[in-house]
């Protein structure tokens, strides 16, 4: 039986364009942002409808943390308004908060307020950091220098490092020396890293304890490494921005169960050459709404 499984992505540079354009074919997908919008409005203070008006791509972490959960959460009940519903779910960073919302365990207020309270939360550190996408094995990556954390684990190749600015540059140089390819990601900020408290009490005050809802799918949790609920509380969230993303690890267990194709949620293609390398294949949400229809 095939089963469908859809993808979350991590966070990427978000340009503005497209998603008018699919707000404009999509009703669905465009009264899910306007839910999203109501609430970011409460939570964070401002409106979707003042990203329309700027130039240039969302990049900044307070905006672009919730604007991409609030993109993902949207393109997933789009999915399932056109009779797309996932067996299970995998999200990465960011992702992972849109996969705990498709699993039912996170509503759509719970699944925001953690974006806009972790972007928040995160950027006074995150800022003086960056993130590179590095040719090694984590192992090796971890044994250049203790000055950078590991941010995930892409393929057993292909390792995401974070550290303060300085300290990639440093690494990304001298890897560049050794001709190891390694591409800096646009962003301009870093996390998925130990620079960052331990515990932030605002940020565990402001989401408070979760009662999750009644499971909808299963999921992987690729900062947990397992098969989850995602009874999470805000502490849990919070370790969830400082640990390295497993994605390899969690494609993998899919593996295992026979599963080698996702749906790819997400602004950009993001998994079409990274999958290959895992055995496994991304279908875009648009193409995977041409066959559904």
């Amino acid at each position: 039986m095939t089963r469908t499984v859809i993808a979350f992505s991590g966070c990427t540079p978000v340009r503005r364009e497209p998603m008018r354009s699919l707000m404009q074919r999509e009703a669905r997908f465009a009264d899910m942002l306007a839910q999203c919008d109501a609430i970011l409005v409460e939570e964070a203070g401002w409106s979707l409808r003042q990203l329309w008006e700027e130039e240039g791509e969302v990049t900044d972490l307070p905006r672009n943390f919730p604007l991409m959960v609030a993109f993902q959460v949207s393109l997933f009940e789009m999915l399932v308004h056109h009779g797309i519903r996932p067996d299970a779910v995998i999200g990465m960073s960011c992702g992972e908060v849109s996969a705990a919302y498709a699993t039912g365990a996170l509503g759509l207020r719970d699944a925001l307020r953690i974006a806009v309270h972790g972007g928040k939360s995160m950027e006074p550190v995150a800022t003086q950091c960056r993130m590179a996408l590095v040719w090694l094995p984590a192992a090796a990556c971890r044994a250049i220098t203790d000055r950078i954390s590991i941010a995930a684990i892409m393929a057993p190749e292909l390792t995401v490092i974070s550290g303060l600015n300085e300290d990639v540059m440093s690494v990304t140089h001298r890897l560049a020396e050794r001709r190891v390819p390694v591409h800096p990601l646009p962003l301009p900020w870093g996390v998925h890293t130990t620079l960052l408290p331990q515990r932030h009490p605002l940020f565990e005050a402001a989401v408070g304890r979760l009662a999750p809802g009644p499971a909808r799918c299963q999921a992987f949790s690729t900062s947990g490494g397992d098969w989850t609920s995602f009874d999470f509380d805000g502490a849990r969230w919070w370790r969830m921005f400082r640990e390295p993303v497993l994605f390899s690890p969690g494609i993998r267990a899919f593996a295992e169960r026979g599963i080698t194709t996702f749906i790819e949620a997400g602004p950009a293609s993001t998994f079409d050459s990274l999958l290959p390398r895992l055995g496994a294949s991304a279908v875009s949400f648009t193409d995977a709404l041409a066959v559904g229809a």
